[in-house]
């Protein structure tokens, strides 16, 4: 089963509405075609009619593309090497909104460049072929398109540079998930088949997490850590946001089955209700800058001590300014709500930071430790090798030494040899010596009894 989310564009402020597709195998071409068709039309209501010019609004639209291939996050815009890419994380902040860390985005101003930078990350996601796909997406990706609107507010309109302004955040997912295989049909092997086995894997736990959002109970534990894949469509599933799903079947006998789980998989989504509010805040809530808090706190104190004093001047003579005098004290009392709420925001990110940097200072003497724990664990093998060889040496050593000794002994005892066989042997040429003169006496002496 291949699942497509797309999101439904919106001409009012509200999140984006992602739509969910499901069919049971699609042609990859088929697929980039219809998915740029789909993400062409849903932005031509804000990019091919831009708004016209006002310094009262400010539009800035971005995109980012991701897939998650064997369970590892990819940023797909991103055409640095993956060593030197920043590693993607998954975060969740304190309101429960997920949003992840790492992601290239981009700003775009046209349809033309979305279209473009979705088929830069499109050829960069991971294909391969199978029996049943010649081009079958091994991976499930994540187009993200996210618009945020600002708009001016308060008595300085007119001077956008000294007004208030209303930020309004929309983010509009388009997700290609890579279908449901079955292995006898694809005769994966290898590399494919843990592909397949982790696509599975994510479509099952979206499965689980599409039955408990669907399920009755009130306290339905719903999986959403279970992959990453419904880590990152926690918001766009059961959170703030509105959900389309479009179920594709095949038409063919032998893939009767395939259908039947499709549609079953789309009547349990079908059950899911969310509710969606307006992503709108004020920009002071969005910054953690102390000196922008204290500038707007001082702001609103000099107005509320304007308003105090004009509310002496001012007399209190007939009815008619009661109801004027009465909206003032509304508003001096909002006024005093604000600047409470600012106190409180300003006191608690001055404790956020000096916890920040408390924390700092401990992660920094954790990394030095961790630095000096890791030299001695990367100098002790080598230490160990080192030893290892001494000892060796040593060894080796002594045997030599005491081949030495044997040798300097059997040289000694034959060498004493050699000088007892030398005092024989010339103890036997002095006999030999003696032996040939007695034989010289004797020769002379019967030479000379013969010539008598």
């Amino acid at each position: 089963m291949s699942l497509l989310f797309d999101l439904l564009s919106q001409t009012d402020t509200r999140p984006a509405s992602p739509a969910l597709s499901v069919s049971s195998s699609t042609s990859t071409s088929r697929l980039r075609s219809s998915r740029s068709s789909t993400i062409s039309t849903t932005k031509h209501s804000f990019l091919s009619h831009p708004p016209n010019y006002r310094p009262t609004h400010r539009y800035t639209v971005t995109v980012s593309f991701i897939e998650i291939y064997n369970e590892d996050l990819h940023d797909l815009l991103n055409s640095s090497p993956p060593e030197e890419s920043p590693p993607i994380t998954i975060r969740e902040d304190t309101k429960g909104n997920i949003y992840w860390t790492g992601v290239k985005e981009v700003e775009v101003q046209s349809t033309d460049d979305v279209l473009h930078y979705l088929e830069q990350g499109a050829q960069n996601r991971a294909t391969g072929a199978t029996d049943m796909n010649e081009k079958s997406s091994r991976s499930h990706a994540i187009f993200s398109v996210t618009l945020r609107q600002e708009k001016a507010v308060g008595q300085s309109v007119r001077k956008p540079t000294q007004s208030e302004w209303i930020i309004t955040t929309s983010k509009f997912h388009f997700v290609d998930l890579a279908g449901s295989e079955r292995l006898k049909r694809t005769a994966a092997e290898g590399g494919r088949r843990k592909e397949g086995i982790n696509i599975n894997a994510g479509l099952l736990a979206l499965g689980n997490v599409i039955s408990a959002l669907a399920s009755d109970k009130k306290k339905t534990h719903v999986p959403y850590r279970d992959s990453k894949l419904t880590r990152l469509l926690q918001d766009s599933l059961g959170g703030n946001s509105t959900t389309l799903m479009i179920a594709c079947v095949s038409p063919a006998e032998y893939n009767l089955a395939e259908t039947i789980n499709t549609l079953q998989y789309a009547s349990r989504a079908r059950s899911i209700k969310n509710r969606s509010e307006k992503n709108e805040v004020e920009e002071w809530m969005t910054t953690d800058n102390i000196e922008t808090l204290r500038s707007l706190v001082g702001k609103l104190k000099h107005e509320l001590k304007c308003l105090r004093m004009l509310a002496k001047i001012e007399p209190h003579e007939d009815d008619d300014n009661d109801e004027e005098n009465l909206s003032q004290r509304l508003l001096v009392a909002d006024l005093q709500r604000q600047v409470e709420e600012l106190d409180v925001e300003a006191t608690v990110t001055r404790e956020r930071n000096k916890m920040v940097e408390k924390e700092l200072q401990r992660l920094r003497m954790l990394e030095a430790f961790d630095k000096q724990v890791d030299f001695e664990h990367l100098v002790e093998p080598v230490i160990e090798e080192y030893e290892k060889s001494i000892a060796s040496l040593e060894s080796q050593l002594a045997l030599t030494k005491a081949a030495l000794n044997y040798s300097d002994m059997g040289f000694e005892e034959q060498l004493a040899k050699i000088q007892h066989l030398e005092s024989v042997v010339k103890t036997q040429e002095q006999t030999i010596e003696d032996l040939r003169t007695r034989l010289n006496k004797v020769v002379e002496r019967e030479q000379n009894n013969e010539n008598y």
